[in-house]
């Protein structure tokens, strides 16, 4: 069984991840052997199984609307929002977005390779996690007491957000697609670690302090990665 292997110098044990495509990627400590890796692939045998089987199930309940390089539409829990794609001819001078009544409107040219629809519509999320996050990101800060220096976003492949040593704060632009109370936990998680820079307890008991169900967010946030439309994770 094929998989990709990845050593990580802080990992203390084997652990085996299966991509929304279906792919297999161990994480491994440093010096472990591939006869090793091989045995502990080949004893998750069934378990790979029954996550491929779930994840084939979950792509064909998806809206084709939502899902492929070319949306029709996009959903933004996070933030309550709803977007309308209209796929127009670049000649057509009219605003990139809009607002028609109640509907938001994105407009991308007609006849772009996916390629390029696909740059437009991360970048544009990019922009739009900005907008939207960054005021919820402030307010938090102040209302807990709490100073970060710069704030960025990007569309990452495996972090919900990080915070340096210096206190930057890098968040995924991802968050978009995750229900209102798991966005702000992870918001909380990064400015927590302003105070705490690591995962101590001290840490998780400011973590529940502000956040007392954030157990319950965890665990929705390994499931968002597989709701991902394709535009998103596409590379």
């Amino acid at each position: 069984m094929s998989y990709l292997l990845r050593h990580h110098p802080r990992a203390r044990r084997l652990k085996l991840r299966v991509e929304r495509d279906g792919a297999l990627v161990v994480t491994a400590p440093k010096g472990v052997r591939r006869s090793e890796v091989d045995r502990f692939v080949r004893g998750q045998d069934a378990w790979i199984t029954q996550v491929r089987h779930r994840l084939a199930r979950q792509r064909s309940a998806r809206d084709p609307d939502v899902c492929g390089l070319r949306p029709r539409r996009i959903e933004l829990p996070a933030v309550g929002e709803l977007w309308d794609v209209v796929y127009g001819r670049p000649e057509e001078k009219r605003r990139k977005e809009a607002r028609v009544g109640s509907e938001a409107l994105l407009r991308l040219p007609e006849d772009a390779p996916a390629e390029a629809i696909v740059s437009r519509l991360q970048d544009w999320l990019k922009r739009r996690a900005r907008q939207k996050l960054a005021p919820w990101v402030e307010e938090l800060a102040q209302a807990h007491g709490m100073s970060f220096s710069r704030l960025s976003f990007r569309n990452q492949k495996s972090r919900w957000g990080s915070c340096s040593s210096n206190g930057n704060l890098s968040l995924n632009a991802r968050l978009l697609f995750c229900s209102p109370e798991a966005c702000r936990y992870v918001l909380i998680h990064e400015l927590v670690h302003l105070e705490h820079p690591n995962h101590s307890p001290r840490f998780w008991n400011r973590v529940a302090e502000i956040c007392p169900d954030y157990r319950q967010h965890m665990r929705e946030l390994k499931t968002v990665w597989h709701r991902l439309p394709d535009w998103v994770t596409a590379t």
